[in-house]
């Protein structure tokens, strides 16, 4: 018999065991907090807490036991009011809830604590505490009733009549003053607002001062409330024009829970509408466009003659914008001329817009600022006359006059010219009959080419004088570049080493033969007047792909296969603040009679003519290179995808450094897209600090060289300092590689040149990783 109760013992001490296991753990994982406290005279005597507890007041578990609240940083007035709430609970023998406001350092918080007795604990009375973090629910009551007080404000002085139904038991929720007043029931407001009067009593009484009876009662009858928006107007017997609209209001579980009913008096509006209609018909026997537009451009009146001219029919354009609907050639123009007629009150000028078949129109075109009655800008009137054909005339008699007197002049210099040139040719033909050595025969031979290349210069006068454009072929650049090969090593002085670099399988294009012979002529002569002590010219070529990544960075360049001609010196090159004037006409860094300022000018007008463009860059007594892109012939060209073998990396982190947003994201974009991670910084100070961050995770930096606050060869040397064996590509768009301040032949670091293409950086990305 003992044995069982010792038996039974043990059983209820485990199961005691287990229960108060169960408790503490709940009282230590709590989300809220908890604890046992004593009260001590005039403070607390913190018995025990739980984690979350601890947590809040910055303290341990450990370190709470035993401790009275004075020393844990709680203020003497809450600690006086906590009492108040024990004895309170103690009196009562039940327990109490309170809330009340808690400084922290993270701010001010609202605390919700319910607190007990605990019955025979000991011989001192212990109370139990339970506390929660209401801060997100207070605020969440202080910003609706802020919302709630704003709405309330704001339909008070709206100028639309409303009220809300609830949906289930068709009570009038909310009524502004508004559709009291719209429909002259202002004695009902009392009855509504007390909940006397539901949703049919309303209907019943706007019923009667409609003459549309059936239309509105089938718009408000509660038994007819569909789950769509319905918006129509009614006319009332007192002459009024009314817009009404009803939709439902739904719930945030997408639950119709009540519908809106929203009246408008329209009155004016519909009787401007009917005075602009009748004027309208006034205007539309007149020849000119007349449009109307109110301040915001939105189109009020369009006549005939404008369906005429513009092509739009009168349902396309009204309410449109003008700007997106008659697409000026200037948006900024226009913006000049909106503000002048606000100023002035009017505006005549001529104007280009486009017509809705695409067809560019000139127009004499009037602007009048039309006022309200209150003197109050309202609208704007423009009157436009199509002189498209009056122009087209004028133009046409003005190019033939100056093709009449460029052509004049130009027959008598081709005929000169021909006379000049008709017995250099025909002496080379004597010439080439004598025996003579293979350098002569050479010179001859360029003597006959060049005298033929006059003669279609001639030739190309006389046709733009004719207005006709230079003749097109399919060509094969090598072969241009083998003629100034030769122009180059017959011509130019010997102290000018010439090299030409031609890529195999290269491209050809399309293009006017003399014109492009021309472009390389005059940049070669460039080249050999900016070296006057000698130096080396290179002509290179080489195949291209151009892609969004270089687009992106250059303005005039386009995605596409190109062929790109580099004219390279060694000479005296172009100061930064030259550089980009060379093009303009006229303007030249020669000296007063060497040069006319066009041999640039013309050379990009070319090249703008074959849908190409040019990069320059050079630096002062280092030379000048000259990167002529030209599109390659589409019979010709090779897919990229085909052509190209782009590296792929293997998630390896990279650091971007650059000053240019755009070229930042376009960087990243690519080397994400080919399974790299990207880390940007917008200086060297900033590249530093991610560096010395993340060095553990950065295999690699790009860093460009001209930066501001620290440029690029400082910040390659000081992570150069903190990792010398960290892999470093060097960009810039005016540096060269001699002034990168690493070893030329490291593996560990390269050079590349703006604008570069993706595959151009993925390619020297995996070479420094290998």
């Amino acid at each position: 018999e003992l044995t069982d109760i010792k038996k039974e013992y043990e059983q209820a001490k485990a199961a005691l065991d287990q229960s108060e296991s169960i408790i503490k753990s709940f009282f230590d994982s709590a989300p809220m907090m908890m604890g046992i406290v004593e009260i001590k005279g005039n403070d607390i005597l913190h018995i025990s807490g739980n984690a979350a507890a601890a947590k809040f007041l910055g303290l341990t578990p450990e370190r709470m036991k035993n401790r009275f609240v004075s020393n844990m940083g709680i203020s003497p007035h809450l600690i006086s009011q906590w009492i108040d709430f024990y004895h309170q609970t103690q009196n009562t023998q039940s327990s109490i809830t309170f809330e009340y406001p808690y400084d922290t350092t993270d701010g001010s918080k609202w605390l919700k604590a319910k607190v007990s007795t605990i019955a025979n604990c000991s011989e001192h009375q212990r109370f139990a505490y339970l506390v929660d973090d209401i801060t997100q629910r207070k605020e969440a009551e202080e910003k609706l009733r802020w919302k709630e007080t704003l709405l309330r404000s704001m339909t008070s002085v709206s100028p639309l009549a409303f009220y809300v139904v609830e949906t289930r038991t068709k009570n009038i929720l909310y009524a502004n003053q508004g559709f009291y007043e719209i429909w002259g029931i202002e004695h009902l407001k009392e009855r509504v607002e007390s909940g006397e009067l539901k949703h049919k009593d309303i209907v019943e009484e706007c019923r009667k001062l409609t003459s549309e009876i059936p239309a509105f009662v089938r718009y408000c009858q509660p038994d007819s409330i569909e789950k769509c928006i319905c918006e129509d107007e009614i006319l009332l017997p007192d002459g009024r024009t009314i817009r009404r609209f009803s939709r439902p209001i739904q719930n945030q579980e997408n639950q119709d829970f009540a519908r809106l009913y929203m009246f408008e008096n329209i009155t004016s509006r519909k009787h401007t509408e009917h005075q602009i209609r009748e004027q309208a018909a006034l205007l539309d026997i007149a020849t000119d466009a007349i449009i109307m537009r109110d301040l915001s451009h939105k189109i009020l009146l369009w006549n005939k003659s404008a369906e005429t001219i513009y092509g739009w029919t009168e349902s396309e354009a009204i309410n449109q914008n003008a700007h997106e609907l008659l697409k000026p050639e200037v948006l900024g123009s226009h913006q000049d001329i909106y503000s002048k007629v606000l100023q002035h009150g009017s505006w005549q000028g001529e104007l280009k817009k486009v017509s809705k078949s695409g067809k560019e129109i000139i127009l004499e075109s009037r602007w009048t600022l039309v006022k309200d009655e209150h003197h109050r800008p309202k609208s704007i009137l423009t009157v436009d006359t199509d002189i498209t054909q009056k122009k087209e005339l004028e133009k046409q008699f003005l190019r033939a006059q100056r093709m009449e007197s460029i052509g004049t002049l130009a027959s008598g210099i081709a005929h000169d010219l021909n006379n000049v040139l008709s017995p250099i040719l025909m002496s080379v033909q004597l010439l080439r009959n004598k025996s003579r050595s293979e350098n002569e025969i050479s010179m001859l031979g360029i003597l006959e080419n060049n005298a033929k290349r006059g003669a279609n210069l001639v030739k190309q006068v006389l046709s733009f004088a004719r207005g006709i454009e230079g003749d097109r072929t399919v060509i094969q650049v090598k072969e241009l570049v083998w003629e100034m090969q030769q122009i180059v090593e017959q011509t130019f002085p010997k102290s000018i080493v010439f090299n030409g670099l031609t890529e195999q399988g290269l491209w050809q294009i399309w293009g006017d033969n003399t014109q492009l012979h021309q472009v390389l002529l005059n940049l070669c002569l460039n080249a050999r007047d900016a070296m006057p002590d000698g130096g080396k010219l290179t002509i290179s070529t080489e195949n291209i792909v151009i892609d969004e990544n270089y687009s992106g960075m250059h303005l005039d360049a386009k995605v596409g296969s190109y062929v790109v001609i580099s004219v390279t010196d060694t000479g005296i090159g172009v100061s930064p603040e030259l550089l980009d004037r060379i093009f303009e006409p006229f303007f030249t860094t020669k000296e007063f009679g060497k040069g006319t300022g066009l041999g640039l000018s013309t050379v990009i007008g070319i090249i703008k003519g074959h849908n190409g463009f040019i990069n320059v860059s050079s630096a002062v007594g280092k030379g000048t290179k000259f990167e002529v892109y030209l599109p390659a012939a589409k019979a010709n060209a090779i897919p990229p995808i085909e052509y190209l073998q782009t590296p792929v990396g293997n998630g390896e982190l990279i650091l971007v450094v650059d000053d240019e947003p755009s070229i930042r994201d376009i960087t990243s974009t690519s080397l994400e897209q080919y399974n790299y991670q990207a880390m940007t910084a917008n200086d060297g100070i900033e590249a530093i600090a991610l560096y010395a961050q993340h060095k553990n995770q950065i295999r690699a930096a790009i860093i460009d060289i001209m930066m501001p606050n620290m440029d690029g060869a400082t910040t390659i040397n000081t992570l150069h300092k903190m990792n010398p064996s960290l892999r470093m590509i060097a960009v810039s768009g005016l540096a060269t590689s001699e002034q990168i301040p690493f070893e030329q032949d490291s593996k560990n670091t390269a050079f590349l040149p703006k604008p570069y293409t993706a595959r151009e950086l993925l390619t020297a990305l995996h070479l420094v990783l290998k």
